[in-house]
């Protein structure tokens, strides 16, 4: 029975397909990715992690939902009413995180709420604005707003040391860089 012949990948020798180097160059006879038992693991990871996720396995939050009208349709989805925000000031934010990092993480993060606190500085490209300290002149403490564009207008006009009062989702809570809120409204 003949040896099945391949070409060298370096050279183009003729060689047996088994042959771990070639007899002319010294090249290693590598197989092909596609022929390793690794590579068809991480192919059908992929394929279940793809599944998982079109299936819905993902954890973002819905805001709508469809309802059946009497003749079995549906209608248009309706907007799911959101709770009430937390009332909170940019104070009782910068204690919490003073206090304890990680609990005021486990508190905070995730959480709707309504805050106010003193315009510290409004970024130029107009991403964010951040609100400092109500009464603390000199903290260094500060929650990072993130807006729309549709909110830049608003923005615009605001100024240093205002009271600015906003609503949205905290998003991120650091000992380092402080708290950062998804604003949906400034009020």
């Amino acid at each position: 029975m003949a040896a099945k012949l391949k070409k060298c990948g370096s050279c183009g020798a003729e060689i047996a397909s088994s042959a771990k180097t070639c007899p002319q160059c010294g090249a290693k006879n590598k197989q092909p990715i596609f022929k390793k038992w690794w590579f068809w693991v991480i192919v059908v990871v992929v394929i279940v992690i793809g599944i998982a996720s079109s299936m819905g396995g993902g954890n973002s939050p819905s805001t709508t939902t469809p309802s059946t009208d009497q003749s079995g349709g549906t209608t248009p989805a309706q907007e799911v009413p959101k709770p009430d925000p937390i009332v909170l000031d940019t104070d009782t934010l910068f204690d919490a995180l003073e206090a304890n990092a990680l609990k005021a993480s486990s508190t905070y993060k995730g959480q709707y709420v309504e805050l106010t606190g003193k315009l510290s500085s409004i970024d130029s490209s107009g991403s964010y604005f951040s609100l400092g300290s109500l009464v603390d002149e000199w903290s260094f403490d500060t929650v990072l707003c993130n807006i729309t564009k549709n909110q830049q207008a608003i923005v615009a006009e605001f100024e240093k040391d205002q009271e600015v009062t906003v609503v949205g989702t905290i998003t991120d809570v650091g000992e380092i860089m402080g708290y950062t809120i998804k604003v949906e409204s400034i009020k």
